[in-house]
C-alpha cells in the first residue's frame, strides 16, 4: 500500500512499502536494462528430478530457440493450463542449473495466498513483444524520454 507524505520541499513523495520495509528505489536506466518479453508458452514437461516443477519452453520469437525456463508451478497450474498462455519473461538474466536442468529466463508471477499467479497479456500481442513502463498521464515510455 502506498502512503503519501510530505517532502523537505512540500512535494508529495509516494512511500511504498512491504512487509520487509521500503522498496529499493531504481532509475529509469535500471529498469530499461531489464529485457522482458511477451513470450507463447510451447510446451511443457515435468522436472525428472522434481514433480513440483515444470521445465517450460517460451516462444519469445527474437531467438533462433525458445527460452527454457524450470519453475515451480505444478501447485498452481496444470500442464494444459500452461499451453498457449501468453507470459512475461524476463530474458537476459543468468541462467541457472535447477537441479540439472538449466534456466535461462524467469516468468513474471504474482501470489495469491500460496498459488503462484503468472503475469499475462490482458490482449493478444505479437511474439516477443518487449514490456516497457508507463509513468505519466502522456503515456511517455522510459526509453523515450529526454535524458
Amino acid at each position: 500500500m502506498a502512503q503519501l507524505s510530505k517532502g523537505a520541499k512540500g512535494d508529495i513523495m509516494a512511500k511504498i512499502r512491504t512487509d520487509i520495509g521500503d522498496y529499493k528505489k531504481i532509475t529509469h536506466a535500471d529498469f530499461e536494462k531489464l529485457q522482458l518479453r511477451v513470450g507463447t508458452i510451447a510446451s511443457v514437461k515435468v522436472h525428472p528430478k522434481n514433480k513440483k516443477e515444470y521445465i517450460i519452453l517460451v516462444d519469445c520469437a527474437a531467438a533462433d530457440e525458445d527460452v527454457q525456463v524450470v519453475a515451480d508451478l505444478a501447485d498452481s497450474y496444470k500442464m494444459a493450463e500452461l499451453l498457449g498462455k501468453q507470459v512475461v519473461v524476463l530474458c537476459n538474466i543468468e541462467p541457472e542449473l535447477v537441479e540439472g536442468e538449466e534456466s535461462q529466463g524467469m516468468l513474471l508471477i504474482s501470489h495469491a495466498g500460496k498459488k503462484k499467479i503468472l503475469l499475462t497479456a490482458d490482449k493478444k500481442v505479437p511474439q516477443g513483444a518487449k514490456v516497457s513502463g508507463i509513468m505519466d498521464s502522456e503515456c511517455v515510455h522510459f526509453s523515450e524520454r529526454e535524458h
